[in-house]
């Protein structure tokens, strides 16, 4: 499912603003935060993460979903901007690393991580790339992956606006979504929902890693 802007003038304004708000990596933190209000919870409630447990986040951005886990956690991006700032603001947690490198070529040993997440990633991946993200991540994750974007069959009138304006050229419905997800992982769970502000529709998958030569 192609993302077709409707190029109007408040629509082209917020292209501009949001142009704007990506270069900077602070603004880009802050100005989202209140779109995962509710996502997050649900999220945090997901992962489950147990003591000990280790939590990998790939396009891990400017560290949106580190605040998941006290535990171990390492965020990877091939950004830094994004990163020099996700460590700026976590750096006093000794618990908390980033990482610059390719989703692709994940410098991990098999099996190092518990659980992995990405959030709102996907439909910026065409499905060759999201293909070999999903492999590389089965490779080095032992019980569970996370999946969180966009529902585009699930939106409101302002949700649908706000989604006309992301950059993500691979925006798809769940029945699309989770065909792809289905070629390397068993789906153990979905659900969508609205955040707590009713701007941002998102489905959740949880996935299990269906190891090489299974069923």
């Amino acid at each position: 499912m192609a993302n077709h802007s409707n190029h109007g003038p408040l629509s082209s304004l917020a292209e501009k603003i949001i142009h704007r708000v990506v270069q900077n990596s602070a603004f880009f933190y802050y100005a989202r935060t209140h779109f995962y209000w509710g996502s997050m919870k649900r999220m945090r409630r997901a992962l489950d993460l147990r003591p000990g447990e280790r939590l990998l986040d790939v396009g891990c951005g400017s560290g949106m979903g580190a605040k998941l886990t006290k535990g171990t956690y390492i965020g990877v991006d091939n950004e830094m901007s994004y990163l020099r700032f996700a460590h700026g603001r976590l750096r006093h947690r000794g618990t908390h690393s980033f990482a610059c490198m390719s989703a692709m070529q994940l410098a991990f040993a098999d099996n190092t991580f518990d659980k992995a997440m990405m959030l709102n990633l996907v439909h910026h991946l065409d499905e060759t790339i999201l293909d070999r993200f999903l492999l590389e991540l089965r490779r080095v994750v032992r019980k569970q992956v996370f999946i969180l974007d966009h529902a585009p069959d699930h939106d409101n009138a302002v949700s649908g606006w706000l989604l006309s304006l992301d950059r993500g050229a691979h925006i798809r419905r769940r029945a699309e979504l989770r065909r792809l997800l289905a070629r390397h992982y068993d789906i153990a769970n979905e659900e969508a929902f609205f955040n707590l502000e009713h701007t941002i529709s998102h489905v959740l998958f949880t996935l299990v890693p269906r190891r090489s030569g299974a069923a």
